[in-house]
């Protein structure tokens, strides 16, 4: 995934296009393994409403690439652990561990070292905000894919996922004029998108309901911190973007958490679908 902001450049292609594809292509790939497996059938609405926020996230991560650097683009949605960390605490009136919130505070702080330059310098406060509207869907990701139940297999889960994403993004790919048309000089760039159909779609799809059946949300949020240290490193690479020291401590800082966090051991307590109902009624 560090590298899907680079794909995104590279491709020429309007965010709202890329990120149907995106989709569009993983659901094609995974619906005949869903199809082959009787006892994967069957239809699951936390799958799909997580499926809605990853599908929104996604959209507005593209929408950010397109005004501010490829790092920055990936680390505003990496606040998402922090949303869905407030939303678990909420469901089950528990605080989460103190080592958690401090390795949380701790890459937030990575991030606004990394962000506030371009902020300060003039850069386009709309952008920004498009990639933390990405952090709340992912937000929405990470907590929804917690209360799926553990009977639910992997590729019934990325099903539903692919299919609930497909769907909400094809809104914004019918309002467009021409969606196909190049963002900048030049031709679209097909086998680029093709690679994030595949390998930022499906493969990363089918890894990460894995790893979630198996990791609470702040647990893989935070170990997820790795996708945009990768990405600022590609960005500095591919695009010569320039870093201040004060942004390279900052990206230090979140894979410094990140590491921590995937070396700790894990205390998972499983969430249950019947506790958002419960914590919103107040039974």
């Amino acid at each position: 995934m560090g590298v899907l902001g680079v794909f995104v450049k590279e491709s020429n292609c309007s965010a709202e296009t890329c990120a149907l594809l995106r989709f569009g292509i993983g659901l094609f790939l995974v619906l005949p393994l869903y199809l082959l497996r009787p006892k994967h059938k069957g239809f699951s609405p936390q799958a799909a409403i997580s499926g809605i926020g990853i599908g929104l996230c996604i959209l507005f991560y593209f929408m950010a690439i397109q005004g501010v650097s490829v790092g920055i683009a990936a680390l505003l949605p990496a606040t998402g652990p922090i949303f869905a960390t407030i939303g678990e605490a909420l469901i089950t009136r528990r605080c989460p561990p103190l080592r958690n919130c401090l390795l949380m505070l701790g890459a937030l702080a990575g991030i606004v070292l990394v962000c506030a330059p371009g902020i300060c310098g003039g850069g386009e406060v709309k952008y920004y905000l498009y990639g933390m509207l990405s952090g709340v869907f992912y937000g929405v990701y990470l907590l929804l894919n917690r209360l799926i139940p553990p009977n639910i297999k992997n590729m019934q889960r990325a099903f539903w996922q692919f299919v609930a994403g497909f769907l909400v993004l094809a809104l914004p790919f019918a309002w467009q004029t021409d969606p196909f048309a190049p963002v900048h000089d030049g031709s679209i760039q097909w086998p680029y998108l093709l690679c994030i159909g595949v390998f930022q779609g499906y493969v990363v799809m089918i890894c990460a309901a894995y790893a979630m059946k198996h990791l609470s949300a702040i647990r893989y949020g935070t170990i997820a911190y790795l996708e945009p240290t990768v990405a600022v490193a590609m960005g500095w690479l591919v695009y010569s973007d320039e870093m201040s020291v004060l942004q390279w401590l900052g990206v230090l800082m979140v894979l410094a958490a990140s590491v921590v966090q995937s070396l700790l051991p894990a205390k998972e307590t499983p969430l249950k679908w019947r506790d958002t109902v419960g914590g919103a009624t107040g039974n």
